[in-house]
């Protein structure tokens, strides 16, 4: 009871700031350069090759099965995305490089619910045809989990890639890079990234990020995260995505310290047709953009 109340008392006094969240590192500001910008960028290209991203665009859907467990006092709170999955397995499909994907429920009490997000639309598959939801919870857990297991390719997208200096973490050395859009400054229109490239492995085992966009109210300060990419398998494909997933609260902290643990497994690929990701007819067409940006 006592941890339970140290905790609460800690979110309460970040509720109270309003300073928006920032990751970009003391490097980036005391030492500016536009040989950072080609060294980020090398870094980044370098990791999606060891990593095997380069093969997501021969992809044309994959899915993977995912099992959320929360830890108190989290899983009292209204924060999950994904209502239902709480120790439940479910069944993530997703074409790649877009935001289109699915979600089925494999156990508990919605088992064999499937719900949906098409060029920026949420529905639900009821009597076998899309039904239309204001669901954005959903939309946002769809389209945050399938943007995280594809992150490394799909950064490269960004506006601004440019090298933020290096750390150690748990007594591993990382090379840092910081990527966004538009501008570096913090704004609400598009997150931070912070990544830790291991400069042995040259896989991302961390991204320290911002949240702007969250489904529900949240202080600007308290809109920050780091995911943990505790293990990764190479998967048929080449690819090694992620097994291990733990989602902190704030900058990297010791594993346990976790909101809550995601494990993937079973990945499949073109294993399905990936027009079903597309029930509803004469939609525009999104891949890695969102509507007005």
């Amino acid at each position: 009871m006592k941890k339970l109340l140290i905790i609460t008392a800690s979110i309460v006094v970040m509720l109270s700031s309003c300073k928006m969240a920032d990751v970009r590192t003391d490097y980036m500001h005391s030492s500016p350069s536009k040989d950072n910008e080609r060294k980020g960028r090398q870094l980044l290209e370098a990791s999606v090759e060891a990593m095997g991203y380069n093969a997501l665009p021969e992809l044309d859907a994959y899915e993977v099965t995912a099992y959320f467990d929360w830890r108190l006092p989290w899983s009292l709170m209204p924060v999950n995305s994904l209502p239902g999955a709480k120790r439940n397995e479910i069944r993530f499909r997703f074409r790649p490089d877009s935001f289109d994907g699915q979600v089925e429920y494999l156990e508990g009490r919605k088992k064999g619910a499937v719900y949906g997000l098409q060029s920026w639309k949420t529905y639900k598959i009821k009597d076998n045809s899309p039904e239309l939801r204001n669901d954005k919870r959903r939309s946002w857990g769809l389209a945050t989990f399938h943007y995280i297991l594809e992150s490394p390719y799909r950064l490269l997208n960004a506006d601004i890639i440019t090298y933020a200096g290096e750390t150690t973490f748990e007594g591993t050395e990382y090379d840092l890079v910081f990527v966004t859009w538009e501008r570096p400054e913090p704004h609400k229109e598009h997150d931070h990234w912070l990544l830790y490239i291991n400069k042995e492995t040259k896989f991302i085992d961390l991204s320290n990020l911002t949240i702007r966009d969250f489904f529900a109210p949240f202080p600007p300060k308290l809109a920050e995260g780091t995911a943990r990419f505790i293990a990764r398998e190479k998967t048929k494909s080449g690819i090694y995505f992620p097994s291990n997933l733990v989602i902190q609260l704030l900058d990297p902290k010791k594993e346990k310290k976790h909101i809550y643990r995601v494990t993937f497994k079973e990945y499949e690929f073109n294993s399905f047709d990936v027009s079903d990701l597309n029930p509803m007819k004469d939609l525009k067409r999104y891949n890695d953009e969102k509507p007005g940006k």
